[in-house]
């Protein structure tokens, strides 16, 4: 039996310090990246690869919205999409991605740049709960940690 899949990726935020003297990413690469005072690394693991994003960004507060599924559905994917547009998230979204493994553990996952949200992390928890489909739903803080 395959292992149940918990989220499909991790984030990690570090400081421009940090990023600026990790020795594994080219120095060409680093040039091409905003200079900004963190840096949002996710990681999305499979069995054979390692996919590693950077996301530059201007703010330390950084959350993970993870949200557990049934399954996907054209219209779990419109509510969704709904709610981040009533709560204007889009302009604080800064990567997401949905993934269904083997059929069952299926997740959609948003990382946000928290700046100016009207609303609180518990009424969008809430207003995500209330669509068909959708089992749970967690709210998870990045931290500035040291790389």
């Amino acid at each position: 039996m395959t292992e149940e899949k918990k989220q499909i990726s991790y984030g990690k935020l570090i400081s421009r310090e940090d990023f600026e003297s990790d020795r594994c990413i080219p120095m060409k690469v680093k040039a091409k990246l905003e200079d900004v005072p963190y840096y949002l690394f996710i990681f999305i693991p499979s069995d054979e690869i390692l996919k590693i994003s950077v996301f530059p960004s201007k703010n330390p507060v950084i959350k993970k919205i993870l949200i557990r599924l049934r399954e996907f559905s054209p219209e779990l994917v419109k509510g969704i999409s709904d709610i981040l547009k009533n709560f204007k998230l889009g302009k604080s979204t800064i990567h997401t991605t949905g993934l269904c493994f083997e059929n069952i553990n299926c997740f959609y996952e948003t990382y946000m740049s928290v700046v100016d949200i009207s609303a609180s992390l518990e009424e969008i928890k809430a207003e995500f709960l209330k669509i068909n489909r959708v089992e749970e739903v967690s709210i998870i803080d990045i931290p500035v940690e040291k790389w």
